[in-house]
């Protein structure tokens, strides 16, 4: 049955995307061949996202439906035609960022790497963007970047301790909980 659905859902996309394309609604060719590839994949990784309880594919689904969204600005030249290199650069690291940050709020904060990887991500994508558009001029940022690089090691360090806390505590809490249902068992015998 949920085989079944799939295809009658997968069908009903391809009918309508192929039913503007007949329309010339929009044209199937460079950039929005790979934004409706990259919103199909995004869809399909939601839906799996939200049938299964531990929300496995919410990160992949996030990023491809960010990413086919960027991928349709470009295509209406609501950005730049030809994209230039560091701006596509740019846009596909604020996408992951985005991605990693949704992940880390749907997951109700168990894996804290994905918060890292937020500000990873948005730090790379941040400044290619801000150094594109000469928010800030690349002098300064070299400066910034070649002082205070560290600052991530740390950040990663305190996550990734506060991850192993978080994630020993659950392992004790359940180990309190399959011990007080095996007493239990053994009492009632």
């Amino acid at each position: 049955m949920n085989n079944q659905r799939a295809t009658g859902i997968a069908l009903l996309v391809a009918g309508f995307l192929l039913l503007a394309y007949q329309l010339d609604w929009f044209d199937l060719s460079g950039p929005s061949f790979w934004a409706v590839i990259s919103l199909l994949i995004g869809l399909s990784l939601i839906r799996k996202a939200i049938t299964n309880p531990d929300r496995r594919g919410a990160l992949g689904g996030t990023f491809f439906l960010l990413f086919a969204i960027f991928l349709f600005l470009v295509d209406t030249s609501t950005l730049m035609r030809p994209i230039p290199r560091p701006l596509f650069i740019g846009g596909i690291f604020s996408c992951l960022a985005i991605a990693n940050l949704v992940y880390f709020l749907v997951t109700r904060w168990q894996r804290n790497l994905n918060l890292f990887m937020f500000f990873f991500f948005g730090a790379i994508g941040g400044s290619i963007l801000m150094v594109y558009y000469q928010i800030i001029d690349v002098w300064q940022f070299e400066e910034i970047a070649s002082n205070y690089w560290p600052v991530l090691l740390i950040i990663l360090g305190a996550i990734i301790l506060i991850d192993s806390m978080v994630q020993k505590q659950k392992r004790l809490k359940q180990d309190e909980e399959e011990s007080s249902t095996t007493a239990d068992e053994q009492t009632l015998d």
